[in-house]
């Protein structure tokens, strides 16, 4: 398959490279011919050539910042075929380990194997993604990633905006797209590095329960995370003390049994899931063959509802049309599938995985503002502790119709 033949070819160019002892191992030892491949990516054109190169430091993302990536601008000088010239790429480099990846069970860092093996390549044209080149050396601990810088393409929407209603369709149009190319593509599912909401289970979820019962000897994960993020556990008393009781055992319970929510999903059909999927990792450009959503970030992708990512997109913009907006995606999905699906299914499976998903994420950040020792600037605090009892309320509505 085109996408096998692309892995193998990428794992044959890195074990030449590695061959040949060429791999940089830190950014001033990245040299123009080493940067060639990005290059040619980036540029279009096999017969690119880097003939010279500058580094920099970057921070592209603004707050919050939770895993420990660094990032620095590499700016390159150039000929190909068309000419001569200057351009540059972003070097993102991940921990081998962080608070994040712990939390998610990233063990094996999905984003480069997403690009590695090829998954990425097989993204519709509707999307784009900045990925052109990985180092994925775990010997040496060292996780990379080269990237286009796509910074124009991310202002166009901004991290904040609330988005035209039909900027929101279009982004909808070609999240549709993606889910229905891999709509139970089991030769892509398959693949076990892939994340799926059980993934956090034994690490997220065991932290919050160790917490609340105050375990003297928690597991490994969870003393990793708190030592990571100091505040975490303060911010987990915090909020949930500040719960009404039914709504705090409710709470409670989804962490102490997330079975419970689970089961309710199985059977249903999957696809593959950005799962971080809103304004803060999305970008817009016009591409050559029209409009494309540029989507970045892809650290925790994996397997599950189509649910997961329109869910997270709708609630991070909280349009006043969702319901319309809802069924808008649905069309969109079954003309690129071909055939109709179970509409009452996919909205059940929307709002299980809305509350499964927010324990994970919405309770992070609750958490987060919960507590006055974490990095959240003062001015918008309170404006974010709202927003957080309003998920909560949401959340509870949702389980208790599943639960009962």
């Amino acid at each position: 398959m085109a996408w096998q033949a692309a892995r193998d070819t990428l794992r044959r160019t890195e074990e030449a490279l590695m061959a040949t002892n060429i791999i940089p191992r830190t950014p001033e030892e990245i040299t123009p011919e080493y940067l060639n491949t990005a290059a040619r990516r980036l540029l279009g054109d096999e017969r690119a050539r880097v003939s010279s190169l500058r580094l920099g430091q970057s921070e592209p993302f603004a707050y919050p910042k939770f895993g420990n990536k660094s990032f620095d601008v590499i700016e390159f000088d150039y000929e190909c075929s068309r000419g001569s010239g200057s351009s540059r790429m972003i070097l993102r480099r991940r921990a081998p380990r962080d608070a994040v990846s712990t939390l998610i069970g990233d063990t094996q860092h999905r984003e480069l194997l997403a690009f590695k093996t090829g998954l990425l390549d097989q993204l519709p044209a509707t999307f784009h993604h900045p990925y052109l080149d990985v180092i994925h050396d775990a010997a040496h601990g060292q996780y990379w990633a080269f990237l286009e810088d796509v910074s124009a393409d991310m202002a166009r929407l901004g991290i904040v905006e609330a988005l035209p209603d039909e900027t929101i369709r279009l982004i909808l149009s070609h999240l549709a797209a993606f889910h229905a190319r891999f709509w139970q593509r089991d030769d892509v599912l398959s693949q076990p590095w892939l994340m799926s909401l059980r993934t956090p289970v034994d690490s997220w979820y065991r932290l919050i329960v160790e917490t609340i019962d105050n375990v003297p000897e928690p597991a490994e994960a969870t003393r990793y995370m708190h030592a990571q993020w100091p505040w975490l556990a303060d911010g987990i008393t915090n909020l949930l003390g500040s719960l009404e009781p039914e709504t705090r055992r409710l709470i409670e319970g989804l962490f102490r049994e997330p079975d419970r929510l689970l089961r309710a999903i199985d059977g249903m059909p999957l696809t593959l899931c950005h799962y971080d999927f809103d304004n803060r990792n999305l970008g817009f450009r016009h591409g050559p063959d029209g409009p494309q959503t540029v989507v970045i970030d892809w650290e925790i992708v994996g397997v599950g509802l189509a649910s997961a990512d329109v869910g997270r997109f709708l609630t991070y913009q909280n349009p006043p049309n969702v319901p319309e907006l809802l069924e808008h995606y649905l069309d969109e999905l079954e003309r690129g599938l071909g055939h109709g699906i179970d509409r009452a299914e996919w909205y059940k499976g929307f709002e299980i995985v809305a509350v499964a998903i927010w324990q994970i994420v919405g309770f992070l950040f609750g958490a987060m503002v919960a507590s006055p020792e974490a990095p959240v600037p003062e001015d918008q605090r309170e404006g974010m502790r709202q927003r957080v009892y309003a998920d909560v309320a949401s959340v509870e509505r949702m389980a208790r119709k599943w639960l009962s």
